[in-house]
């Protein structure tokens, strides 16, 4: 059974997340901070088109703080990854080995893929908010065990 019942819980739920994301950095949370300058730094503008339910998100990191699109092609992305909502909501879990995806074409990536690789070091305490954020808004149950 997939983890979303439709876009608009998938957009409640991991739009959400980058939103509160958006959110902290205006509040000066130190570590949501870094991670918005170090993916300034290269002018990273992501997104993500998920599939199962359909959402296209994109996160402007050359704004202070990022913004958060949904399913705006106006915006043109640096990186642009392609993969089920699923495998986006096991990601943000820290559970999907990216390279691996990439190789296996889980997740199907256009733009500096190598770039992108180096900065994975750098969203790792995204790992540990996203379960904490589905906490926080009732959603233990979608939480994934380790």
């Amino acid at each position: 059974m997939p983890y979303f019942k439709d876009s608009d819980e998938c957009d409640k739920i991991l739009g959400g997340f980058f939103r509160q994301m958006a959110e902290e950095v205006k509040k000066g949370d130190e570590e949501i901070v870094e991670i918005q300058n170090k993916l300034a730094e290269i002018g990273l503008i992501v997104k993500f088109v998920w599939r199962d339910p359909v959402l296209t998100l994109t996160l402007d990191f050359t704004q202070d703080p990022f913004t958060v699109h949904i399913n705006d092609d106006t915006i043109a992305a640096t990186a642009t990854f392609t993969l089920t909502a699923d495998n986006g909501h096991k990601f943000w879990h820290g559970q999907i080995n990216l390279a691996k995806a990439l190789t296996t074409k889980t997740i199907v990536a256009r733009g500096s893929i190598p770039k992108i690789l180096k900065l994975l070091p750098v969203i790792k305490p995204l790992y540990i908010r996203y379960p904490a954020y589905l906490k926080e808004q009732g959603r233990a149950d979608l939480v994934l065990s380790e």
